[in-house]
């Protein structure tokens, strides 16, 4: 879905399944005076498919005819194919020609949450970047009874997590490791990298960016239980629709708190903690 200035872009479809948009009159009520400050133009973008890409590419260019000179901000919490940051072999590096058509539309700032790499961020001209697991850390500390953090560490379920992560959060952490097998892509073993002592008795939580079937961290949290972990949260910047089974069954009943941002906007349950983005 695409919205400008908080009206969705589309309003339904022709009879052939061409996209019937959201007609001019109504999208310049929304805009501010060229008097005024600021005189944005916002663009917020909840991915579902490509479309949404087309969809924001023929509007952004209504906008800047019908708007020359002004400033235009994009917020697109989670960047699609970021994921395919990186020319494999297998994959085409997809995330590299996405990021340039973003640019080709040359946005004044474009916000993103919790890039998968830093690679969106080298690409990306006018780049801010958000992190909703710093007001998730700072709402859990508030509502503790001390105001302190409700866990005794931190766990990154791979050394990538680890490394992108402890520049964030300041606070003691442990990270695992996993083997996968190269053609089916199985995970075939998983290493807490830690000491029994590090782990037992440990109210812990989970960081990470991306859940997809979350294979991942029930391995990790099974081993973590293993070691004796007292509480096991996860906290997941994006959820992809294929957790939902995942998230619902609270990963098969290991998992005793899954947190998310849900910047997809896939999940209704009460679960579910609003959190506040602005100014992070």
């Amino acid at each position: 879905m695409v919205t400008f200035n908080g009206v969705n872009v589309v309003q339904g479809r022709f009879p052939n399944n061409e996209v019937d948009y959201t007609s001019a009159s109504r999208l310049m009520n929304t805009c501010r005076s060229p008097f005024e400050f600021p005189y944005w133009s916002i663009f917020k973008v909840v991915f579902e498919n490509n479309e949404d890409l087309f969809n924001l590419q023929v509007v952004k260019k209504w906008c800047d005819e019908a708007f020359p000179n002004h400033w235009s901000k994009l917020e697109i919490d989670f960047f699609p194919y970021g994921q395919m940051d990186r020319d494999t072999g297998s994959h085409l590096f997809s995330l590299k020609f996405v990021a340039e058509i973003i640019n080709s539309l040359r946005f004044t700032h474009v916000e993103i949450c919790d890039p998968h790499s830093n690679v969106l961020s080298a690409l990306l001209k006018n780049c801010h970047i958000k992190y909703p697991v710093k007001p998730f850390l700072e709402t859990a500390m508030y509502h503790s009874e001390d105001g302190k953090l409700p866990y005794d560490l931190i766990f990154y379920p791979d050394n990538g997590a680890a490394k992108k992560y402890s520049e964030i959060i300041n606070f003691p952490y442990r990270f695992g490791n996993k083997k996968r097998d190269l053609k089916t892509g199985e995970i075939i073993s998983y290493e807490i990298i830690a000491e029994e002592e590090d782990i037992k008795d440990k109210r812990i939580l989970i960081v990470d960016d991306i859940c997809a079937g979350g294979r991942t961290f029930r391995e990790a949290t099974a081993a973590l239980r293993k070691m004796g972990a007292k509480k096991v949260d996860l906290y997941i910047t994006h959820m992809m629709p294929q957790s939902k089974d995942f998230y619902n069954s609270s990963g098969d009943g290991l998992i005793d708190e899954i947190h998310t941002a849900d910047t997809l906007k896939i999940f209704s349950e009460k679960k579910i903690i609003e959190i506040d983005l602005s100014g992070h």
